[in-house]
């Protein structure tokens, strides 16, 4: 059955079994993100009648599940009556850990604007543009309690415990930082200065990791939509500053700058209702800050607690983007001037 090695294979063939009638298949180790979960193709010969897909995905998590309503169940089931683009969800079986669900293909946004025009890496940012308000707009204006997204927000504690993940693993774990208790107050004080700020902003649905390693390209240019298991409600900059200021692609500068536009366009043609221009600028500074600085701890820590040093290299690149959006803002200034100490990768050029 080309079952590789280090999975167990009945578990499998039961799922596949009693999804599908008697078949054979293959499986196929896809690369995969920076969790404990793998991801492999099966392909699978059963009987025409049977209905099963001739690929699909199957997703096995870190370790088995005992809720049935786990948060990639609950959450992809909501986006799906929402209308958004995630796979459909064939079989499941917990307590092996196994999900079984719709192939998009191979081919990320990051693999898609790959040697693409740059008007074809634009075209493709606009759809995804599109797409992030349809999950905003939409996906909110739908609200379901029963989604555990709605139960879950960017509050002053969750940006914070993501400020004070970055302090643990990359300014005392990674850098070695002694913070003296004035450094360590002062960073601190600026920490809580950006998270009353973002938390006080109105909530929309955030798909909350949405850049290009997440969002499918088909091969008719359609996108789909994965790894939306953290979904949250957030400010409407939250995903914006996800895809535009993205970890694992550079866009340049020019065009980061004329997507965001188009963004404040097209929320504003979408709602009817066009926001304060400098709020809405200050905001997405501050989340630029936040986001990337949080991407840097997310970094660290894979490097130095889970040895996933393949990830290093991006955390570099994110403290520049957020030097950057500092470099806008006095009080963002300050405080990336106290973290340089440590952490040469915030320090002015």
């Amino acid at each position: 059955m080309g079952i590789e090695n280090s999975m167990d294979d009945a578990p499998i063939k039961k799922l596949i079994e009693e999804k599908y009638g008697a078949a054979t298949y293959t499986l196929e180790r896809l690369a995969g993100d920076a969790s404990d979960r793998s991801f492999h193709r099966i392909r699978i010969n059963a009987q025409p009648s049977s209905g099963a897909p001739a690929s699909a995905v199957l997703m096995v998590l870190g370790s088995p599940e005992t809720d049935p309503d786990m948060p990639f169940l609950n959450v992809a089931s909501f986006m799906r009556r929402a209308g958004l683009p995630v796979p459909d969800i064939f079989a499941a079986d917990l307590s092996a850990g196994l999900i079984l669900m719709e192939d998009f293909g191979d081919a990320t946004l990051e693999d898609a604007i790959r040697g693409a025009s740059p008007i074809a890496v634009e075209d493709l940012y606009k759809k995804a543009v599109e797409l992030m308000l349809d999950i905003q707009l939409e996906g909110t204006r739908l609200k379901d309690d029963s989604c555990v997204a709605f139960k879950l927000a960017f509050d002053v504690n969750k940006l914070m415990f993501e400020f004070n993940f970055f302090k643990e693993h990359a300014l005392l774990g990674y850098k070695n930082a002694k913070l003296s208790e004035s450094e360590s107050a002062a960073i601190n004080e600026g920490f809580m200065h950006i998270a009353e700020a973002l938390s006080a902003q109105p909530r929309y649905l955030t798909h909350r990791d949405y850049h290009s390693r997440n969002i499918m390209v088909a091969a008719d240019g359609e996108l789909g939509l994965v790894d939306f298991q953290d979904a949250r409600l957030g400010p409407l900059q939250y995903d914006l500053v996800s895809l535009l200021l993205d970890s694992y692609v550079e866009l340049p500068a020019g065009l980061v700058d004329s997507l965001k536009e188009y963004y404040f366009i097209r929320l504003t043609e979408r709602t009817g209702e066009e926001p304060e221009r400098e709020q809405f600028d200050m905001i997405y500074d501050y989340m630029a800050f936040q986001r990337c600085v949080k991407a840097a701890g997310s970094f660290a820590f894979l490097d130095c607690v889970k040895k996933k040093n393949r990830y290093l290299k991006y955390f570099a690149p994110c403290l520049a983007k957020a030097r950057a959006a500092a470099s806008a803002r006095s009080e963002l200034g300050a405080l990336a001037d106290a973290i340089s100490v440590y952490v040469e990768e915030l320090r002015q050029p």
